[in-house]
């Protein structure tokens, strides 16, 4: 099992980000909801894919700088996604619609007791 695990992972590069943003999306959530931020299911969400997209823009902009681009192209072509390989988007979209689908859920989750149905 744990075998066909690591395979799976190995050939799915953008599952272990999707599933530590799954992760990282309840905790920051259950953070943000102590200090009773307003919205916290969308500011973790949105900090989460943040984070993923900081990390894949500045490896993306390290490869472009060694690949002979100045400090501005680089700078601007990593923002903007210009020369980002298809792993890069991979581990970049795949947290950030985990996070933002855990978001949602929490979001229903809350507003289950609203229409009704709450559990004792």
């Amino acid at each position: 099992m744990p075998g066909t695990l690591v395979a799976f992972m190995v050939a799915n590069p953008a599952t272990s980000p999707a599933l530590t943003a799954i992760l990282e999306t309840a905790g920051v959530t259950a953070a943000l909801t102590l200090l009773r931020t307003p919205r916290p299911e969308g500011t973790a969400a949105l900090l989460v894919s943040t984070y993923y997209y900081g990390r894949e823009a500045g490896q993306r902009e390290h490869d472009i700088k060694h690949a002979g681009w100045d400090a501005i192209q680089a700078h601007l072509g990593a923002e903007f996604l210009y020369g980002w390989s298809l792993p890069n988007l991979q581990q970049w979209l795949a947290p950030t619609c985990a996070a933002w689908v855990v978001a949602g859920v929490i979001v229903w989750l809350r507003s289950y007791p609203e229409r009704g149905g709450a559990v004792r």
